[in-house]
């Protein structure tokens, strides 16, 4: 679709409009599977993530 269509332009402000970030319990859920998976793999604790 052609970025200078009104059509495209609606949509696309649309998509702004309703998405929001999602923030929330998942971050720190997958922050902590990924820790755990990279103590799995290496052998230790990761000292950052």
């Amino acid at each position: 679709m052609n970025k200078n269509n009104e059509k495209y332009r609606i949509y696309t402000e649309i998509i702004r409009k309703e998405l929001v970030l999602a923030t929330g319990c998942t971050e720190p859920i997958a922050l902590a599977y990924a820790a755990a998976r990279c103590k799995e793999i290496l052998g230790s604790t990761p000292k950052r993530v």
